[in-house]
């Protein structure tokens, strides 16, 4: 009897450790469950939220561009805020984070005419600030339709029945066998002259009533004293620019500049090799 007892004894045991493990592996796999339950509600949640947060910032009106917080600073009065905002009038409701500021820029470049550069930038949270860099007209040339206002690259600013003061009047070169303003002028001659234009100092330029140019591109200026300005091709335009400021310190009927470095002044009744040398200024 004592060893059925003892036979009995393990094979309780072996119950009593089989119920135990199999408790503590269900209470474990509970757990597991419990732990990714866990996990999934939190990834969940940050789904949702980054959700919430991206409708707010790109797609809600929290950070969309209204029209008339569109601020506009360099015009010269030329271009309006009005003309401004109208360009940019289907980007409104849009958030700032979705718009493409350099296309934007370019949009305002393209489409004003009186508009050498733009700069958009974002103004927060619903707001754009677009600078302008201004065309500057600097001549005119008479055209079919009246006469053509330009700035220093030939690029037509505006046309008007009459001819703007203040500007360089481009004119037909004499040297082309031309004769009177019934002369056409090619496109490259005009280029020429307003390069040449636009480089003068403004001290400079107040005193040029009008400049020509052969088809070679070689340059003259009339100053309003009746002296002219042999510039010759648009090389060195800045030098020459600097150059001509300082000969014309000196009175004189003709500033040779053609040749910067070795620049020219001459005065009527000189003899053609009679003529003051200038040293350039560097």
């Amino acid at each position: 009897m004592f060893g059925r007892r003892q036979m009995a004894l393990p094979r309780g045991n072996d119950r009593v450790v089989s119920t135990g493990l199999a408790d503590r592996l269900k209470e474990r796999r509970h757990a597991l469950r419990r732990l990714r339950l866990r996990r999934m509600v939190a990834a969940v949640a940050v789904v949702f939220a980054v959700a919430v947060v991206t409708w707010a910032l790109v797609f809600s009106p929290l950070l969309a561009l209204q029209r008339q917080r569109i601020s506009v600073v360099g015009s010269d009065g030329s271009v309006s805020d009005q003309q401004v905002r109208e360009v940019l009038a289907s980007y409104e409701g849009d958030s700032l984070l979705r718009l493409d500021t350099g296309r934007l820029s370019t949009q305002v470049r393209d489409n004003l005419v009186r508009v050498r550069q733009a700069q958009v930038t974002r103004a927060w949270p619903r707001g754009l600030r677009v600078q302008l860099t201004m065309r500057v007209p600097v001549a005119t040339v008479q055209g079919p339709d009246g006469y053509q206002v330009l700035d220093n690259e030939a690029v037509v600013l505006e046309r008007v029945p009459e001819a703007p003061s203040g500007l360089v009047s481009i004119v037909p070169d004499s040297a082309d066998g031309g004769a009177g303003e019934s002369q056409a002028i090619s496109a490259k001659q005009v280029a020429a002259v307003t390069q040449v234009v636009g480089s003068l100092t403004p001290e400079t330029l107040e005193q040029v009533t009008s400049g020509s140019a052969t088809e070679a591109g070689q340059v003259t200026l009339t100053l309003s004293n009746g002296a002219s300005v042999v510039w010759g091709d648009t090389q060195d335009n800045a030098l020459k620019a600097r150059v001509l400021a300082t000969l014309m310190t000196t009175s004189a009927s003709i500033y040779d500049v053609s040749s910067p470095h070795r620049p020219t002044t001459r005065s009527t009744g000189d003899h053609p090799s009679a003529s003051s040398t200038s040293s350039p200024t560097s």
